[in-house]
């Protein structure tokens, strides 16, 4: 399902995975082979990995979660906990792969009035021939629905949303090409009222772009992302009539990073991502560019990980190595064992 990696130091150097390596290197699971993080990208790729995998919350409300994925003859079968709020099970029986996801809660405080979250994930994956060596394919679907409920009345929002990425795979500089994205997505604020229209947000998106994950030296990786992409967001119901639709404009959005490895057991790991977005609305317009940077480590022994992002406020309103959430060490920590 994916590039091989030619040496035997940067296959060490690569295999073994986590979301502070993806949060740091750029944060986008399409540039990134030979790691855990791509099967959420493209399910296809599940059967290419089996793990143990554990991570702590971080500073900015991200929850921890755990995930286990393990083979069983000539089938992948996996569980997480947690992650992105919902119970997960992965499943790829040999030429494809599957995610559901289900979150489920439900407060009730009387007899007629509680309060409900719905959340229901598919994705789905395989590997085609279309673009160089080949492509993965993915395909995804979400729902969610909130609802606050007082006897008769019930009022929240719904939202609804499909997508689909390709990415091909060259034997060349550019091994990442095409990637291609387009989704769209219908949220709905239902009043509770029959007698006016809800509201309605659609947007409709698609990005291009193309990348280079590649073994520049034996320890050194390096990943890169570049992307164009529009999305337009058209509005309805009893106010978003009198709304004008919205359009926005990625030129471009570059994305990625360095890891260095140092001696047997450390790892470096530097990244960056830079957006330029042209956005307009009715009259109003603007023109803006975010740029971020990222710092992490990995320490591993033989098939075990530990990975972590460098908090930001150590290295500004440092250091406190043990406690003070703001400027810890650690921001992101996590622990993966490889079978």
């Amino acid at each position: 399902m994916k590039l091989a990696l030619t040496a035997m130091l940067a296959l060490a150097l690569a295999v073994s995975a986590s979301y502070p390596r993806l949060a740091v290197l750029g944060g986008d699971a399409r540039l990134f082979m030979n790691d855990m993080v791509e099967m959420w990208a493209f399910p296809g790729t599940i059967s290419d990995y089996q793990f143990a995998y554990g991570q702590s919350e971080t500073p900015n409300n991200t929850d921890g979660w755990f995930g286990l994925v393990k083979h069983f003859g000539g089938t992948t079968l996996g569980v997480t906990i947690n992650h992105d709020d919902m119970l997960e099970v992965l499943y790829h029986p040999g030429n494809w792969g599957l995610i559901v996801g289900i979150d489920y809660d439900k407060e009730t405080i009387d007899s007629v009035t509680s309060n409900s979250s719905t959340g229901i994930d598919l994705a789905w994956g395989t590997e085609v021939g279309m673009f160089g060596d080949y492509s993965d394919l993915a395909i995804g679907l979400g729902y969610s629905k909130d609802e606050d409920t007082a006897g008769e009345v019930s009022v929240g929002p719904s939202d609804i949303n499909f997508g689909a990425t390709i990415r091909g795979h060259q034997d060349s500089f550019i091994n990442l090409w095409p990637i291609i994205t387009a989704g769209v997505d219908m949220y709905t604020m239902d009043d509770g009222d029959e007698d006016t229209a809800n509201e309605k947000e659609t947007s409709i998106m698609f990005e291009v772009g193309a990348g280079h994950n590649h073994m520049v030296a034996p320890k050194t990786c390096v990943i890169v992302g570049i992307y164009g992409g529009v999305e337009s967001t058209s509005y309805s119901g009893e106010v978003g009539d009198e709304m004008d639709g919205q359009m926005a404009i990625t030129i471009p959005r570059i994305t990625g990073g360095v890891e260095q490895g140092i001696g047997k057991f450390f790892t470096f790991r530097a990244g960056a991502s830079s957006e330029t977005t042209y956005e307009s609305q009715g009259d109003a317009n603007t023109f803006s560019t975010d740029f971020e940077t990222d710092f992490g480590i990995g320490l591993h022994w033989d098939n075990f990980e530990l990975d972590a992002v460098i908090s930001e406020g150590f290295l500004h309103a440092g250091p406190h190595m043990v406690g003070g959430v703001s400027n810890g060490f650690m921001q992101q920590l996590s622990a993966t064992y490889t079978f």
